[in-house]
């Protein structure tokens, strides 16, 4: 399944999520951070394809991460300091964000509310709440726990080795960094990711339901097992998945047009439709299947005018593509039957 980005915006709007979570590892140990966020457009709309980089004041970079239309990227295990987080947008200026990290005595969330007023300057609000305000109760009571060093050591390493493409290098420092720390969500989710991008499915499979384990209202884990498990033709658990990711965020495109796409293929078409019909209102630009699949639908239907209505959608942004070709063809095929009185 292809699984795309939101659609590019003239004007669009940063909101960036800074959650930082201490380490409680004794009075000797550092405190360790993370860092969090999302990109959205102006109007909340998906937005195009959006590259995160995250370095240390210096230069050195400590990860990039390409987000999909949900805007959503993490940084693990940070150390207090100052920061430099770049936003790059194709056919856009490049934004930077100095990040301060402070020495504070307990967890903290910082928040930055960023409003890109051009392709070059933003509007920054900052908030700063304490780490329990963050919606999560499960979230809570796991981090709450002490991350050790090692722990910690462990997940920064992994991301490093991730960034160069190293991914079984990185699964093993996440298994030293949860063999340290047993509830570590975020090292465990990691590692699915990893394991799922090595086609490596029943060790992806186990770690994404240990993350799920961890931290239950989590909408990531939960869609990325259901891809595992769609895959696999498992069509009634890989929907239970992506119904639970759709809870915890209803904005989830992918999860709608996935979603969609099981109950096409389970023949549960009107299911089907109001999920594709969704997906499409959220990112149309990349939601070539859903259209796809919704003109299938009404031709199933013998609705040949609103099959054409969501090819004329279709077309809007994949002008050329075989497939919308091929769609035109059958329902042209459609009117010809007719008039024959097949």
């Amino acid at each position: 399944m292809n699984r795309g980005t939101g659609p590019a915006r003239a004007t669009c709007s940063l909101i960036l999520v800074i959650l930082l979570a201490s380490s409680m590892a004794g009075q000797e140990d550092p405190l360790y951070h993370s860092v969090t966020g999302r990109v959205m457009a102006q109007d909340d709309s998906p937005t195009q394809i959006i590259r995160i980089i995250l370095s240390r004041q210096e230069g050195s970079i400590i990860g990039k991460q390409t987000v999909g239309y949900d805007g959503f990227f993490t940084f693990e295990s940070l150390l207090p300091g100052e920061y430099l987080l770049m936003v790059e947008r194709v056919n856009f200026a490049t934004i930077t964000r100095p990040i301060k990290i402070k020495k504070y005595s307990e967890r903290r969330t910082v928040v930055l509310n960023i409003r890109l007023k051009n392709n070059e300057t933003a509007s920054i609000r900052e908030v700063v709440r304490d780490y329990g305000s963050v919606p999560s109760e499960r979230r809570e009571e796991k981090q709450s726990k002490k991350i050790s060093r090692r722990a910690g050591k462990a997940f920064l390493k992994a991301s490093k080795e991730a960034t160069k493409g190293n991914r079984l290098r990185a699964i093993e420092y996440l298994k030293s960094a949860v063999k340290e720390y047993p509830d570590f969500f975020e090292a465990y989710y990691n590692m699915g990711v990893h394991y799922q991008a090595l086609k490596q499915w029943g060790k992806a499979i186990q770690a994404y339901r240990k993350a799920i384990a961890l931290r239950q209202q989590s909408a990531k884990p939960n869609f990325n097992l259901g891809v595992i498990l769609h895959n696999q033709g498992r069509f009634d658990q890989a929907i239970e998945r992506y119904l639970q990711a759709l809870e915890y965020d209803p904005s989830f495109a992918e999860a709608h047009q996935a979603a969609g796409e099981a109950f096409f293929q389970k023949k549960h078409y009107y299911t089907a439709e109001e999920h594709l019909e969704e997906a499409t209102r959220l990112s149309p630009a990349n939601m070539k299947l859903s259209f796809g699949l919704l003109v299938k639908i009404q031709l199933l239907k013998n609705d040949k005018a609103q099959a054409q209505y969501y090819l004329d959608q279709f077309l809007r942004y994949h002008s050329n593509d075989p497939v919308a070709l091929s769609l035109q063809g059958e329902i042209d095929k459609m009117s010809v039957e007719k008039k024959l009185g097949l």
